[in-house]
């Protein structure tokens, strides 16, 4: 009697541990699993896109009118050279397209977010554009494992080794007569990520513009947990996971700790981020302040993820500007 009740026991924790552990997998894999396409963006460019395209996709019908009601024609660009340039992590090769438009101006690195993503989306066309308009040039570009940049993995790494492909782009850069106090950088959603760590890098990078980011590991971790209606117990193994799935230690993803007290950041989020939750705008918000970080916030009101720069593209072009011509020579 007591071996068959050990047996049910013991078989019950395996049961468990199994259960367990697949779950961390699967949220692990859901998360970082790369669809390398743009989606239905794919083959857009700076004079074709539109957010029209995806706009049924949105369930939310706030955001999918917000585009539908978009008038991207008038955010085209007509000029723009398709570039080639080398990562700083040896042996990936990465793509780009360059607006340089204007002589002995700054220039701005754009960087996208998550998949299905890449220089082809209505966001990093619409920045270049916001930008260019104001005089300041720009440069969009393709991560690794990105349109067309070179694939190194099936899993995103969270800009945890794409932090390189943005110092790459800052080299080419400075190898065509840019000086480093003339390039900023502009990240959109997790493309924040890799733009402040190549920042901390790169030191003489000044001007850092953070849209919709996350700031923390553990705040980040219970998000996307939660989203898939698990609690935070599965910590351990979806970051167990995912670092076997990606190759990088999830928990080095803090980019928070990143921020530097020589540089110059601007953080704006929507007030109804149900992407990336405003607590995280709110942390960088608190540890800028308590450490004497240089930055400003915008909080964009009636806004969700990313929504900002479609809602009040002029305020936000006004904003870009004043930031980027403040802070970079």
């Amino acid at each position: 009697m007591k071996k068959k009740i050990l047996i049910t026991i013991l078989s019950i924790v395996i049961l468990c541990c199994f259960i367990y552990a697949a779950a961390g997998f699967y949220v692990a894999y859901s998360i970082l699993k790369i669809d390398h396409t743009c989606g239905l963006h794919e083959n857009s460019e700076p004079n074709s896109w539109s957010t029209k395209v995806d706009a049924h996709e949105y369930t939310n019908l706030s955001r999918s009118r917000l585009r539908d009601n978009f008038p991207s024609k008038k955010y085209h660009l007509k000029e723009w050279k398709n570039i080639y340039f080398p990562s700083r992590e040896k042996g990936i090769q990465l793509n780009g397209w360059l607006f340089n438009y204007y002589e002995d101006r700054p220039v701005v690195i754009i960087i996208h977010g998550i998949f299905p993503n890449g220089k082809c989306k209505p966001e990093s066309n619409l920045i270049a554009s916001l930008l260019i308009q104001k005089g300041i040039n720009a440069m969009t570009i393709d991560l690794r494992n990105y349109g067309q940049s070179d694939f190194t993995s099936d899993y995103e790494d969270l800009g945890l080794k794409s932090y390189n492909d943005v110092l790459g782009a800052y080299d080419y850069l400075r190898e065509i007569g840019y000086e480093s106090n003339q390039i900023g950088l502009h990240g959109i959603s997790l493309g924040a990520v890799p733009a402040i760590f190549a920042a901390n890098v790169e030191k003489d990078i000044k001007a850092i513009w953070v849209d919709s980011s996350l700031a923390e590991f553990k705040m980040v971790l219970k998000d996307e947990i939660a989203r898939y209606g698990l609690s935070i117990e599965f910590g351990p193994a979806v970051s167990f996971f995912g670092q076997l799935l990606a190759g990088v230690d999830p928990t080095d993803l803090n980019p928070v700790k990143k921020l530097n007290k020589n540089q110059f950041y601007f953080f704006t989020h929507g007030d109804k981020d149900e992407r990336m939750l405003p607590r995280h705008y709110e942390y960088f918000k608190k540890y800028a302040s308590e450490n004497n970080i240089k930055a400003d916030f915008w909080l964009a009101k009636n806004s969700y993820h990313v929504d900002g720069m479609f809602k009040y593209p002029e305020e936000y072009s006004k904003k870009m500007y004043k930031f980027f011509e403040d802070n970079l020579k």
